[in-house]
């Protein structure tokens, strides 16, 4: 079996030559074949290429861009599999085997990427090294600990992504319209999940990341072409697929280790109750969304998935069935939640929990500009135009009435005003409180963005 390693250099021959020699001291070269694409270097990268003459080579005179130029490393590419990697990385001993191992456990596993210490996502792992000079003895500890251990995802990074030859041919290489990078990894992402493959990571495989030298280096601005992608990410798919393919940490780490049988209302594509596997071996995780194209990304992983509204939908699953139902931003989105609330709980179990995440509509996102007569709807947010119902810290709890449920313990996400609106509210506050009102937490209120619930349904009284 033979991998084909596609690495694209643009400048920054130092951290290159770094890269070059981590491979071959990890790498068993008989096994690879290297492919360098130059995007048009002017620092000499170029002739120290030619030391490398076992390298595929492609010297462009212009830059490609991270898409164009790994797609023209996929067009030579010779392996049974492609790995595409950045330059501004350094390999650890038996990086590439535990990939491979990975990629081949199933089937179904489509793509595989390592941890590493910069990197967006659930790739991103704690490490206590200072200088390069500390990579490979963290790197032994941590993979070791880690052996045979993996974590299935919606999205890896481009920075080390190793791929099947057969699903590229199958689902196509990175999108060129996102020119020079980002969020072309995450387009391929969500059309190889689209055709039913699996993406996982290996956790004991461990890359370091140096982390967006090619676009620093060469004073490429990385904020302005993050946003300007992400617009064309959007266009391309007719929504925002950012709301729907990354899981919610906060929420995994409350759901009981004991829960085994979850339904997820307003699922998206199912990325929290991936997390939720992970961690929960063995556990079903049903779903309820209405918007198609993301419900049928979750059908891959998820138990069930129906691709309707819950507020007409006649539950298809017994009484007294999960341990625990989430409801992520969903309540204030349904005209009647209330009667939702009631309809989902005769569907969990006694004892069991509703979990979700509320916005706050007394942040100060929205209270600040209803102050001064303005209450704009976007696209997203607290003020999100798709929202019908609204709440604060001291009314949420009306949503889940105490003759059903007990326990009633909210914690908060907060997002602090500035310093200024921070003054404002306080004397505000203070001002109130002289016309015969008690306002004495409306600062703190100001703060909360999100009310994260955790309500436990009553047991059955004998």
């Amino acid at each position: 079996m033979k991998t084909s390693i596609v690495i694209l250099t643009y400048n920054q021959w130092d951290l290159t030559k770094k890269c070059f020699d981590s491979i071959l001291k990890y790498t068993n070269m008989d096994e690879v074949e290297m492919i360098i694409i130059d995007n048009g270097s002017t620092d000499g990268t170029r002739d120290h290429l030619s030391d490398f003459p076992s390298f595929k080579v492609v010297l462009n005179e212009e830059n490609k861009g991270f898409a164009g130029g790994c797609n023209q490393g996929l067009e030579i590419a010779t392996g049974d599999n492609v790995l595409f990697l950045n330059n501004d990385t350094i390999v650890t001993e038996n990086w590439l085997d535990s990939m491979i191992s990975l990629l081949y456990s199933k089937e179904a596993v489509g793509m595989v990427g390592p941890v590493s210490n910069y990197v967006s996502g659930g790739q991103c792992i704690p490490f206590d090294y200072t200088d390069i000079s500390g990579i490979d003895a963290f790197a032994t500890c941590y993979c070791a600990e880690n052996k045979g251990k993996s974590k299935r995802v919606l999205r890896l990074v481009g920075f080390c992504l190793l791929a099947k030859k057969s699903v590229l041919d199958k689902v196509g290489g990175f999108d060129e319209r996102y020119g020079y990078g980002s969020f072309e990894d995450d387009d391929l992402c969500v059309r190889t999940v689209s055709a039913g493959y699996q993406l996982r990571i290996a956790l004991d495989s461990f890359v370091h990341h140096h982390g967006h030298a090619t676009f620093t280096g060469n004073q490429i601005n990385m904020n302005h072409l993050y946003f300007e992608n992400r617009a064309r990410y959007k266009e391309k798919w007719g929504m925002d697929l950012t709301y729907y393919t990354y899981p919610r940490p906060e929420i995994v780490a409350i759901v009981p280790d004991d829960a085994k049988r979850i339904l997820d209302v307003g699922c998206g594509a199912g990325a929290t109750g991936l997390e939720i596997m992970n961690r929960n071996i063995g556990s079903e995780v049903y779903g309820i969304e209405i918007n198609d194209f993301v419900a049928n990304l979750a059908k891959n992983h998820y138990k069930s998935v129906e691709s309707t509204d819950v507020e007409t939908l006649d539950l298809p699953f017994p009484t007294e069935y999960f341990d625990v139902i989430l409801c992520n931003d969903v309540l204030e989105h349904l005209r009647d939640p209330w009667n939702v609330v009631r309809k989902l709980a005769t569907h969990l179990k006694p004892s069991g929990y509703i979990i979700g995440s509320i916005p706050n509509i007394t942040h100060t996102e929205a209270i600040l500009p209803l102050m001064l007569g303005s209450f704009p709807y976007v696209d997203a947010g607290i003020l999100d135009r798709t929202h019908l119902r609204f709440f604060t810290p001291q009314t949420v709890h009306t949503l889940f009435p105490a003759d059903i449920f007990e326990s009633f313990s909210p914690t908060y996400v907060t997002i602090p005003p500035d310093a200024t609106t921070n003054i404002f509210f306080t004397a505000v506050s203070q001002l109130a409180k002289q016309f015969g009102y008690q306002m004495d937490q409306f600062a703190e209120y100001s703060s909360i963005y999100q009310m994260i619930v955790k309500v436990k349904k009553r047991e059955v009284e004998e």
